[in-house]
Protein backbone atom coordinates (compact mmCIF):
# COMPACT_ATOMS: atom_id res chain seq x y z
CA UNK A 1 0.00 0.00 0.00
CA UNK A 2 1.59 3.29 -1.12
CA UNK A 3 1.31 5.94 1.59
CA UNK A 4 0.30 9.51 0.68
CA UNK A 5 0.32 12.86 2.52
CA UNK A 6 -1.62 15.89 1.23
CA UNK A 7 -0.44 19.42 2.14
CA UNK A 8 -2.22 22.68 1.30
CA UNK A 9 -2.88 25.80 3.36
CA UNK A 10 -6.57 25.58 2.38
CA UNK A 11 -8.23 22.66 4.15
CA UNK A 12 -10.96 22.51 1.50
CA UNK A 13 -8.28 21.80 -1.15
CA UNK A 14 -6.90 18.96 0.98
CA UNK A 15 -10.41 17.51 1.31
CA UNK A 16 -11.06 17.95 -2.43
CA UNK A 17 -7.89 16.05 -3.35
CA UNK A 18 -8.78 13.30 -0.89
CA UNK A 19 -12.28 12.91 -2.33
CA UNK A 20 -11.30 13.07 -5.99
CA UNK A 21 -9.47 9.73 -5.94
CA UNK A 22 -10.51 6.17 -5.06
CA UNK A 23 -7.24 5.61 -3.20
CA UNK A 24 -7.88 1.99 -2.33
CA UNK A 25 -8.52 1.15 -5.98
CA UNK A 26 -5.08 2.41 -7.04
CA UNK A 27 -3.31 0.79 -4.09
CA UNK A 28 -2.75 3.94 -2.05
CA UNK A 29 -3.66 5.18 1.42
CA UNK A 30 -3.91 8.80 2.58
CA UNK A 31 -2.13 8.73 5.95
CA UNK A 32 -2.44 12.42 6.79
CA UNK A 33 -3.18 16.00 5.73
CA UNK A 34 -1.32 19.20 6.66
CA UNK A 35 -2.20 22.89 6.31
CA UNK A 36 1.33 24.30 6.50
CA UNK A 37 4.93 23.29 5.92
CA UNK A 38 5.72 22.64 9.59
CA UNK A 39 2.76 20.25 9.97
CA UNK A 40 3.80 18.52 6.74
CA UNK A 41 7.34 17.87 8.02
CA UNK A 42 5.97 16.47 11.30
CA UNK A 43 3.65 14.14 9.37
CA UNK A 44 6.47 13.01 7.07
CA UNK A 45 8.63 12.11 10.07
CA UNK A 46 5.74 10.31 11.77
CA UNK A 47 4.05 8.48 8.87
CA UNK A 48 6.97 7.77 6.49
CA UNK A 49 4.94 8.36 3.29
CA UNK A 50 5.93 7.40 -0.26
CA UNK A 51 4.26 10.41 -1.95
CA UNK A 52 3.59 13.99 -0.84
CA UNK A 53 1.11 16.15 -2.76
CA UNK A 54 1.84 19.76 -1.81
CA UNK A 55 0.95 23.32 -2.73
CA UNK A 56 3.95 25.29 -4.00
CA UNK A 57 3.28 28.12 -1.53
CA UNK A 58 2.35 27.53 2.10
CA UNK A 59 2.99 29.16 5.48
CA UNK A 60 5.77 27.67 7.60
CA UNK A 61 7.87 26.25 4.80
CA UNK A 62 7.01 26.93 1.18
CA UNK A 63 6.99 24.10 -1.35
CA UNK A 64 10.71 24.24 -2.19
CA UNK A 65 11.79 24.40 1.47
CA UNK A 66 9.44 21.53 2.29
CA UNK A 67 10.88 19.37 -0.50
CA UNK A 68 14.44 20.11 0.59
CA UNK A 69 13.80 19.29 4.27
CA UNK A 70 11.68 16.22 3.42
CA UNK A 71 14.37 14.83 1.11
CA UNK A 72 16.81 15.10 4.01
CA UNK A 73 14.46 12.84 5.99
CA UNK A 74 13.79 10.40 3.14
CA UNK A 75 15.69 10.81 -0.13
CA UNK A 76 13.30 8.41 -1.92
CA UNK A 77 10.21 10.49 -1.14
CA UNK A 78 8.26 11.47 -4.27
CA UNK A 79 6.52 14.84 -4.70
CA UNK A 80 3.60 16.08 -6.80
CA UNK A 81 3.28 19.85 -6.55
CA UNK A 82 0.23 22.05 -7.06
CA UNK A 83 0.60 25.60 -8.35
CA UNK A 84 -1.45 28.53 -9.58
CA UNK A 85 -0.96 30.04 -13.02
CA UNK A 86 1.13 32.89 -11.61
CA UNK A 87 3.56 30.44 -9.99
CA UNK A 88 4.69 28.63 -13.13
CA UNK A 89 8.34 29.79 -12.97
CA UNK A 90 8.44 28.82 -9.31
CA UNK A 91 7.03 25.42 -10.18
CA UNK A 92 9.73 24.89 -12.81
CA UNK A 93 12.38 25.37 -10.11
CA UNK A 94 10.72 22.60 -8.11
CA UNK A 95 11.13 20.22 -11.03
CA UNK A 96 14.86 20.80 -10.62
CA UNK A 97 14.56 19.47 -7.06
CA UNK A 98 13.46 16.11 -8.41
CA UNK A 99 9.70 16.68 -8.28
CA UNK A 100 8.01 14.12 -10.54
CA UNK A 101 4.92 16.09 -11.56
CA UNK A 102 3.06 19.35 -11.08
CA UNK A 103 -0.60 20.25 -11.43
CA UNK A 104 -2.20 23.63 -12.10
CA UNK A 105 -5.18 24.84 -10.09
CA UNK A 106 -8.10 24.23 -10.39
CA UNK A 107 -7.28 20.58 -9.86
CA UNK A 108 -8.56 18.19 -12.51
CA UNK A 109 -9.47 14.67 -11.37
CA UNK A 110 -8.07 12.93 -14.46
CA UNK A 111 -4.80 14.87 -14.33
CA UNK A 112 -4.36 14.09 -10.64
CA UNK A 113 -5.08 10.39 -11.18
CA UNK A 114 -2.63 10.19 -14.10
CA UNK A 115 0.07 11.95 -12.07
CA UNK A 116 -0.42 9.52 -9.17
CA UNK A 117 -0.27 6.50 -11.48
CA UNK A 118 2.94 7.81 -13.10
CA UNK A 119 4.58 8.26 -9.71
CA UNK A 120 3.31 4.86 -8.59
CA UNK A 121 4.93 3.31 -11.67
CA UNK A 122 8.23 4.98 -10.80
CA UNK A 123 8.04 3.73 -7.21
CA UNK A 124 7.37 0.17 -8.35
CA UNK A 125 10.21 0.29 -10.88
CA UNK A 126 12.65 1.72 -8.34
CA UNK A 127 11.69 -0.47 -5.37
CA UNK A 128 10.57 -3.55 -7.27
CA UNK A 129 7.36 -5.52 -6.78
CA UNK A 130 8.82 -7.86 -4.17
CA UNK A 131 10.29 -5.15 -1.94
CA UNK A 132 7.10 -3.11 -2.15
CA UNK A 133 4.98 -6.11 -1.21
CA UNK A 134 7.28 -6.95 1.71
CA UNK A 135 7.11 -3.36 2.96
CA UNK A 136 3.34 -3.51 2.66
CA UNK A 137 3.13 -6.66 4.75
CA UNK A 138 5.45 -5.26 7.43
CA UNK A 139 3.63 -1.94 7.71
CA UNK A 140 0.11 -3.24 7.30
CA UNK A 141 -0.42 -3.93 11.00
CA UNK A 142 0.65 -0.38 11.83
CA UNK A 143 -1.71 0.93 9.14
CA UNK A 144 -4.80 -0.70 10.65
CA UNK A 145 -5.83 2.32 12.78
CA UNK A 146 -5.37 4.57 9.73
CA UNK A 147 -7.44 2.23 7.54
CA UNK A 148 -10.22 2.11 10.16
CA UNK A 149 -10.26 5.90 10.51
CA UNK A 150 -10.16 6.34 6.75
CA UNK A 151 -13.22 4.08 6.47
CA UNK A 152 -15.09 6.16 9.06
CA UNK A 153 -14.08 9.42 7.37
CA UNK A 154 -15.42 8.18 4.02
CA UNK A 155 -18.57 6.91 5.69
CA UNK A 156 -19.52 10.27 7.22
CA UNK A 157 -18.35 12.54 4.38
CA UNK A 158 -19.69 10.51 1.44
CA UNK A 159 -23.34 9.57 0.92
CA UNK A 160 -22.99 6.12 2.46
CA UNK A 161 -23.51 4.34 -0.85
CA UNK A 162 -19.78 3.60 -1.20
CA UNK A 163 -20.21 0.62 1.12
CA UNK A 164 -23.81 -0.35 0.40
CA UNK A 165 -22.78 -3.44 -1.58
CA UNK A 166 -20.46 -4.68 1.18
CA UNK A 167 -21.56 -7.24 3.75
CA UNK A 168 -20.57 -6.71 7.38
CA UNK A 169 -18.15 -9.62 7.06
CA UNK A 170 -16.45 -7.98 4.07
CA UNK A 171 -16.15 -4.64 5.87
CA UNK A 172 -14.76 -6.36 8.96
CA UNK A 173 -12.16 -8.22 6.91
CA UNK A 174 -11.17 -5.32 4.67
CA UNK A 175 -11.18 -2.51 7.24
CA UNK A 176 -10.34 -4.44 10.44
CA UNK A 177 -13.60 -3.95 12.33
CA UNK A 178 -15.60 -6.31 14.56
CA UNK A 179 -19.08 -5.16 13.59
CA UNK A 180 -22.10 -7.29 14.46
CA UNK A 181 -25.61 -7.01 12.91
CA UNK A 182 -26.86 -4.82 15.76
CA UNK A 183 -27.24 -1.05 16.14
CA UNK A 184 -25.00 1.72 14.78
CA UNK A 185 -24.77 5.32 15.93
CA UNK A 186 -22.60 8.38 15.31
CA UNK A 187 -21.77 10.72 18.18
CA UNK A 188 -20.04 14.08 17.84
CA UNK A 189 -17.88 15.31 20.70
CA UNK A 190 -17.16 19.05 20.54
CA UNK A 191 -14.86 21.28 22.56
CA UNK A 192 -16.11 24.83 23.05
CA UNK A 193 -13.45 27.28 24.22
CA UNK A 194 -15.16 29.72 26.58
CA UNK A 195 -12.15 31.95 27.23
CA UNK A 196 -10.65 32.44 23.78
CA UNK A 197 -7.59 34.19 25.22
CA UNK A 198 -6.40 30.94 26.80
CA UNK A 199 -4.05 28.85 24.71
CA UNK A 200 -5.31 25.27 24.76
CA UNK A 201 -3.74 22.17 23.28
CA UNK A 202 -7.06 21.26 21.70
CA UNK A 203 -5.86 18.15 19.91
CA UNK A 204 -4.37 16.59 23.05
CA UNK A 205 -7.57 17.30 24.98
CA UNK A 206 -9.65 15.70 22.22
CA UNK A 207 -7.33 12.66 21.99
CA UNK A 208 -7.56 12.21 25.77
CA UNK A 209 -11.36 12.49 25.73
CA UNK A 210 -11.67 10.08 22.80
CA UNK A 211 -9.39 7.53 24.48
CA UNK A 212 -11.43 7.79 27.69
CA UNK A 213 -14.72 7.23 25.86
CA UNK A 214 -13.27 4.25 23.96
CA UNK A 215 -11.95 2.57 27.11
CA UNK A 216 -15.08 3.22 29.21
CA UNK A 217 -17.43 1.84 26.54
CA UNK A 218 -15.23 -1.06 25.42
CA UNK A 219 -17.19 -3.74 27.30
CA UNK A 220 -20.58 -2.44 26.10
CA UNK A 221 -19.93 -2.11 22.36
CA UNK A 222 -19.01 -4.53 19.61
CA UNK A 223 -16.67 -1.93 18.14
CA UNK A 224 -15.87 1.76 18.45
CA UNK A 225 -13.81 4.11 16.29
CA UNK A 226 -13.29 7.86 16.24
CA UNK A 227 -11.66 10.55 14.14
CA UNK A 228 -10.70 14.05 15.25
CA UNK A 229 -11.34 17.11 13.09
CA UNK A 230 -10.08 20.30 14.78
CA UNK A 231 -12.23 20.75 17.91
CA UNK A 232 -14.61 17.88 17.09
CA UNK A 233 -14.45 14.10 17.26
CA UNK A 234 -16.77 11.86 15.23
CA UNK A 235 -17.33 8.57 17.04
CA UNK A 236 -18.96 5.45 15.57
CA UNK A 237 -20.31 2.77 17.89
CA UNK A 238 -21.82 -0.64 17.12
CA UNK A 239 -23.79 -2.13 20.02
CA UNK A 240 -26.73 -4.23 21.16
CA UNK A 241 -30.00 -2.35 21.63
CA UNK A 242 -30.27 -3.30 25.29
CA UNK A 243 -26.90 -1.65 26.05
CA UNK A 244 -27.99 1.81 24.90
CA UNK A 245 -29.15 3.14 28.29
CA UNK A 246 -25.93 2.04 29.99
CA UNK A 247 -23.91 3.67 27.19
CA UNK A 248 -25.81 6.95 27.62
CA UNK A 249 -25.25 6.91 31.39
CA UNK A 250 -21.54 6.23 31.02
CA UNK A 251 -21.14 8.99 28.44
CA UNK A 252 -22.85 11.47 30.75
CA UNK A 253 -20.52 10.45 33.60
CA UNK A 254 -17.48 10.83 31.33
CA UNK A 255 -18.56 14.33 30.32
CA UNK A 256 -19.25 15.34 33.92
CA UNK A 257 -15.86 14.02 35.07
CA UNK A 258 -14.03 15.71 32.23
CA UNK A 259 -15.74 19.06 32.69
CA UNK A 260 -15.18 18.91 36.46
CA UNK A 261 -11.50 18.26 35.86
CA UNK A 262 -11.29 21.41 33.76
CA UNK A 263 -13.65 23.42 35.97
CA UNK A 264 -11.65 26.62 35.40
CA UNK A 265 -14.24 27.21 32.66
CA UNK A 266 -11.61 27.46 29.96
CA UNK A 267 -13.65 25.05 27.89
CA UNK A 268 -16.52 22.57 27.96
CA UNK A 269 -17.04 19.25 26.19
CA UNK A 270 -20.49 18.50 24.78
CA UNK A 271 -21.66 15.30 23.09
CA UNK A 272 -24.31 15.17 20.36
CA UNK A 273 -26.00 11.76 20.20
CA UNK A 274 -27.20 10.91 16.68
CA UNK A 275 -30.11 8.69 15.75
CA UNK A 276 -29.78 4.92 15.95
CA UNK A 277 -29.56 3.09 12.58
CA UNK A 278 -29.46 -0.55 11.54
CA UNK A 279 -27.36 -0.41 8.36
CA UNK A 280 -23.89 0.84 7.47
CA UNK A 281 -25.41 2.75 4.54
CA UNK A 282 -27.52 4.81 6.99
CA UNK A 283 -24.61 5.99 9.12
CA UNK A 284 -24.41 9.28 7.18
CA UNK A 285 -27.99 9.97 8.36
CA UNK A 286 -26.94 9.24 11.94
CA UNK A 287 -24.07 11.69 11.49
CA UNK A 288 -26.39 14.44 10.20
CA UNK A 289 -28.74 13.95 13.16
CA UNK A 290 -25.75 14.14 15.49
CA UNK A 291 -24.87 17.53 13.96
CA UNK A 292 -28.41 18.67 14.73
CA UNK A 293 -27.92 17.55 18.33
CA UNK A 294 -24.67 19.50 18.59
CA UNK A 295 -26.33 22.62 17.13
CA UNK A 296 -28.96 22.35 19.86
CA UNK A 297 -26.38 23.24 22.51
CA UNK A 298 -27.10 26.91 21.74
CA UNK A 299 -30.51 26.22 23.31
CA UNK A 300 -29.77 23.52 25.90
CA UNK A 301 -26.34 24.73 26.99
CA UNK A 302 -22.89 23.14 26.81
CA UNK A 303 -21.19 20.47 28.86
CA UNK A 304 -23.76 17.68 28.61
CA UNK A 305 -25.19 14.90 26.46
CA UNK A 306 -27.74 16.09 23.88
CA UNK A 307 -29.98 13.38 22.44
CA UNK A 308 -31.32 13.64 18.91
CA UNK A 309 -34.59 12.07 20.07
CA UNK A 310 -35.22 15.12 22.27
CA UNK A 311 -35.05 17.61 19.40
CA UNK A 312 -38.57 18.44 18.27
CA UNK A 313 -38.94 19.03 14.52
CA UNK A 314 -41.63 21.59 15.28
CA UNK A 315 -39.30 23.82 17.27
CA UNK A 316 -39.60 26.94 15.11
CA UNK A 317 -40.35 30.58 15.72
CA UNK A 318 -43.91 31.19 14.56
CA UNK A 319 -43.74 32.61 11.05
CA UNK A 320 -46.23 35.38 11.85
CA UNK A 321 -44.01 36.66 14.64
CA UNK A 322 -40.95 36.64 12.40
CA UNK A 323 -42.80 38.54 9.66
CA UNK A 324 -43.85 41.12 12.26
CA UNK A 325 -40.26 41.39 13.51
CA UNK A 326 -38.92 41.71 9.94
CA UNK A 327 -41.18 44.67 9.17
CA UNK A 328 -40.04 46.56 12.26
CA UNK A 329 -36.42 45.56 11.70
CA UNK A 330 -36.41 46.77 8.08
CA UNK A 331 -37.78 50.16 9.18
CA UNK A 332 -34.99 50.61 11.74
CA UNK A 333 -32.36 49.65 9.14
CA UNK A 334 -33.82 52.08 6.59
CA UNK A 335 -33.55 54.86 9.20
CA UNK A 336 -29.99 53.75 10.06
CA UNK A 337 -31.24 53.61 13.63
CA UNK A 338 -28.54 51.54 15.35
CA UNK A 339 -30.17 51.79 18.77
CA UNK A 340 -33.49 50.71 17.27
CA UNK A 341 -31.79 47.71 15.64
CA UNK A 342 -30.22 46.69 18.97
CA UNK A 343 -33.55 47.04 20.75
CA UNK A 344 -35.41 44.92 18.17
CA UNK A 345 -32.78 42.15 18.41
CA UNK A 346 -32.91 42.15 22.22
CA UNK A 347 -36.71 41.82 22.06
CA UNK A 348 -36.43 38.98 19.53
CA UNK A 349 -33.89 37.15 21.69
CA UNK A 350 -36.14 37.34 24.73
CA UNK A 351 -39.09 36.11 22.68
CA UNK A 352 -37.06 33.15 21.41
CA UNK A 353 -36.15 32.21 24.98
CA UNK A 354 -39.87 31.75 25.60
CA UNK A 355 -40.64 30.14 22.22
CA UNK A 356 -39.81 26.60 21.12
CA UNK A 357 -37.01 26.59 18.53
CA UNK A 358 -34.20 24.19 17.66
CA UNK A 359 -30.55 25.20 17.63
CA UNK A 360 -30.26 24.65 13.88
CA UNK A 361 -33.35 26.79 13.23
CA UNK A 362 -31.94 29.55 15.42
CA UNK A 363 -28.67 29.58 13.48
CA UNK A 364 -30.58 29.77 10.19
CA UNK A 365 -32.69 32.59 11.64
CA UNK A 366 -29.58 34.61 12.58
CA UNK A 367 -28.24 34.34 9.03
CA UNK A 368 -31.67 35.24 7.62
CA UNK A 369 -31.68 38.42 9.72
CA UNK A 370 -28.18 39.25 8.49
CA UNK A 371 -29.39 38.85 4.91
CA UNK A 372 -32.42 41.08 5.54
CA UNK A 373 -30.11 43.71 7.04
CA UNK A 374 -27.72 43.37 4.10
CA UNK A 375 -30.38 43.67 1.41
CA UNK A 376 -32.23 46.53 3.13
CA UNK A 377 -29.05 48.52 3.65
CA UNK A 378 -27.81 48.06 0.10
CA UNK A 379 -31.18 48.81 -1.48
CA UNK A 380 -31.35 52.12 0.39
CA UNK A 381 -27.70 53.12 0.29
CA UNK A 382 -26.13 52.83 -3.13
CA UNK A 383 -22.70 53.87 -1.87
CA UNK A 384 -22.22 50.90 0.42
CA UNK A 385 -19.78 48.25 -0.78
CA UNK A 386 -20.56 44.55 -0.61
CA UNK A 387 -18.92 42.91 2.40
CA UNK A 388 -18.77 39.28 1.23
CA UNK A 389 -15.84 38.45 3.51
CA UNK A 390 -17.69 39.83 6.53
CA UNK A 391 -20.70 37.62 5.75
CA UNK A 392 -18.48 34.57 5.33
CA UNK A 393 -16.91 35.34 8.71
CA UNK A 394 -20.39 35.55 10.21
CA UNK A 395 -21.35 32.19 8.67
CA UNK A 396 -18.26 30.56 10.18
CA UNK A 397 -18.86 32.22 13.56
CA UNK A 398 -22.51 31.13 13.61
CA UNK A 399 -21.52 27.56 12.75
CA UNK A 400 -19.13 27.51 15.74
CA UNK A 401 -21.40 29.31 18.23
CA UNK A 402 -22.29 27.47 21.42
CA UNK A 403 -24.82 29.86 23.02
CA UNK A 404 -27.77 32.05 22.09
CA UNK A 405 -26.10 35.14 23.56
CA UNK A 406 -23.00 34.53 21.47
CA UNK A 407 -25.11 34.11 18.32
CA UNK A 408 -26.77 37.49 18.81
CA UNK A 409 -23.41 39.07 19.71
CA UNK A 410 -21.93 37.81 16.43
CA UNK A 411 -24.93 39.19 14.52
CA UNK A 412 -24.62 42.57 16.24
CA UNK A 413 -20.87 42.66 15.50
CA UNK A 414 -21.68 42.04 11.84
CA UNK A 415 -24.20 44.89 11.82
CA UNK A 416 -21.80 47.20 13.68
CA UNK A 417 -19.14 46.58 11.03
CA UNK A 418 -21.39 48.22 8.44
CA UNK A 419 -22.13 51.19 10.67
CA UNK A 420 -18.39 51.63 11.26
CA UNK A 421 -17.94 51.62 7.50
CA UNK A 422 -20.62 54.29 7.15
CA UNK A 423 -19.15 56.41 9.95
CA UNK A 424 -15.71 56.29 8.35
CA UNK A 425 -17.00 57.26 4.91
CA UNK A 426 -17.58 61.01 4.59
CA UNK A 427 -19.92 60.49 1.64
CA UNK A 428 -22.29 58.53 3.88
CA UNK A 429 -22.38 60.75 6.96
CA UNK A 430 -25.74 62.25 6.03
CA UNK A 431 -27.41 58.95 5.07
CA UNK A 432 -29.43 58.71 8.28
CA UNK A 433 -31.00 62.11 7.59
CA UNK A 434 -31.67 61.21 3.94
CA UNK A 435 -33.37 58.02 5.12
CA UNK A 436 -35.53 60.10 7.48
CA UNK A 437 -36.35 62.46 4.60
CA UNK A 438 -37.52 59.54 2.44
CA UNK A 439 -39.68 58.30 5.29
CA UNK A 440 -41.21 61.78 5.70
CA UNK A 441 -41.96 62.03 1.96
CA UNK A 442 -43.55 58.56 1.98
CA UNK A 443 -45.84 59.60 4.83
CA UNK A 444 -46.76 63.05 3.45
CA UNK A 445 -46.67 62.80 -0.36
CA UNK A 446 -50.43 63.53 -0.54
CA UNK A 447 -49.91 66.94 1.08
CA UNK A 448 -48.46 70.08 -0.44
CA UNK A 449 -44.96 69.42 0.94
CA UNK A 450 -41.97 71.47 -0.16
CA UNK A 451 -38.20 71.18 -0.10
CA UNK A 452 -38.19 73.53 2.90
CA UNK A 453 -40.68 71.33 4.78
CA UNK A 454 -38.54 68.23 4.44
CA UNK A 455 -35.31 70.10 5.15
CA UNK A 456 -36.76 71.56 8.33
CA UNK A 457 -37.99 68.12 9.40
CA UNK A 458 -34.47 66.67 9.34
CA UNK A 459 -32.66 69.83 10.46
CA UNK A 460 -31.01 70.85 7.15
CA UNK A 461 -31.29 74.16 5.33
CA UNK A 462 -33.06 73.83 1.93
CA UNK A 463 -29.96 74.46 -0.19
CA UNK A 464 -27.78 71.89 1.59
CA UNK A 465 -30.61 69.35 1.73
CA UNK A 466 -31.26 69.74 -2.02
CA UNK A 467 -27.58 69.11 -2.75
CA UNK A 468 -27.07 66.01 -0.62
CA UNK A 469 -30.49 64.56 -1.52
CA UNK A 470 -29.63 64.52 -5.22
CA UNK A 471 -26.13 63.23 -4.51
CA UNK A 472 -27.38 60.29 -2.46
CA UNK A 473 -30.56 59.37 -4.35
CA UNK A 474 -29.68 60.36 -7.91
CA UNK A 475 -32.90 62.41 -8.16
CA UNK A 476 -33.85 65.95 -7.28
CA UNK A 477 -36.41 66.42 -4.52
CA UNK A 478 -39.15 67.30 -7.06
CA UNK A 479 -38.33 64.26 -9.24
CA UNK A 480 -38.32 61.93 -6.25
CA UNK A 481 -41.65 63.28 -4.94
CA UNK A 482 -43.21 63.03 -8.42
CA UNK A 483 -42.13 59.38 -8.79
CA UNK A 484 -43.63 58.50 -5.40
CA UNK A 485 -46.93 60.22 -6.28
CA UNK A 486 -47.18 58.57 -9.73
CA UNK A 487 -46.49 55.14 -8.21
CA UNK A 488 -49.30 55.68 -5.69
CA UNK A 489 -51.59 56.84 -8.52
CA UNK A 490 -50.83 53.69 -10.53
CA UNK A 491 -51.96 51.55 -7.60
CA UNK A 492 -55.21 53.50 -7.23
CA UNK A 493 -55.93 53.31 -10.98
CA UNK A 494 -55.45 49.54 -10.91
CA UNK A 495 -57.28 48.75 -7.70
CA UNK A 496 -60.13 51.28 -7.49
CA UNK A 497 -62.95 52.85 -9.53
CA UNK A 498 -62.11 56.37 -8.39
CA UNK A 499 -62.21 59.15 -10.97
CA UNK A 500 -58.89 60.44 -12.32
CA UNK A 501 -59.67 63.86 -10.81
CA UNK A 502 -60.11 62.30 -7.37
CA UNK A 503 -56.91 60.24 -7.67
CA UNK A 504 -55.08 63.40 -8.75
CA UNK A 505 -56.10 65.12 -5.49
CA UNK A 506 -55.38 62.04 -3.36
CA UNK A 507 -51.74 61.87 -4.47
CA UNK A 508 -51.08 65.57 -3.90
CA UNK A 509 -51.89 67.37 -7.17
CA UNK A 510 -54.60 70.03 -7.64
CA UNK A 511 -54.22 70.39 -11.43
CA UNK A 512 -55.53 67.37 -13.40
CA UNK A 513 -53.82 68.46 -16.63
CA UNK A 514 -50.45 68.75 -14.90
CA UNK A 515 -51.01 65.37 -13.21
CA UNK A 516 -51.85 63.74 -16.58
CA UNK A 517 -48.78 65.28 -18.18
CA UNK A 518 -46.54 63.89 -15.42
CA UNK A 519 -48.25 60.50 -15.61
CA UNK A 520 -47.46 60.28 -19.34
CA UNK A 521 -43.86 61.33 -18.64
CA UNK A 522 -43.25 58.50 -16.18
CA UNK A 523 -45.42 55.73 -17.67
CA UNK A 524 -45.83 56.58 -21.36
CA UNK A 525 -49.62 56.37 -20.99
CA UNK A 526 -52.47 58.68 -20.02
CA UNK A 527 -54.15 57.73 -16.70
CA UNK A 528 -57.33 56.47 -18.42
CA UNK A 529 -55.33 54.36 -20.90
CA UNK A 530 -53.24 52.92 -18.07
CA UNK A 531 -56.42 51.87 -16.25
CA UNK A 532 -57.79 50.13 -19.40
CA UNK A 533 -54.87 47.70 -19.33
CA UNK A 534 -56.18 46.25 -16.06
CA UNK A 535 -59.90 46.16 -16.86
Amino acid sequence: MIRVIIADDENRICMLIKRLIDWEKIGMLVVGMANNGLEAIELIEKENPDIVITDIRMPGYDGLELIEKAKAINKDLEFIIISGYGQFEYAKKAIGFGVKDYLLKPINQEELLNALLRVKGDIIREKGYINLENEYKLSHTNDRPIIRRSFLDNLITADGNNFISYTLEEINEKYYFSFKPYRFRIMILILDQINEDDKLDIRNIMVSALDTISSKLQDKVCDIEGIIKKNQAYILINYKEEENKIIEDRLLNILNDFNRTYKTNKFKLTLGYGEEVLKIGDIKASCESSKLSIDDRVIKGIGGLILYDEINDNKRVQSEKFVEFSKKFVKTVERLDLEGIKKSLIELKEEIRLSPISGRDLKVLILDIANIFDLTLKSNITKIESETKEYEKLENSVADCYSMDKLFTELMDYINSFFTLLDNDSTNRNLAQISQAKEYIEANYMNNITLEDVGNHIGFNPSYFSSIFKKETGSSFVEYLSKIRIEKAKVLLKESDLRVQDICLMVGYSDVKYFSKLFVKYTGLKPKDYRKIFI
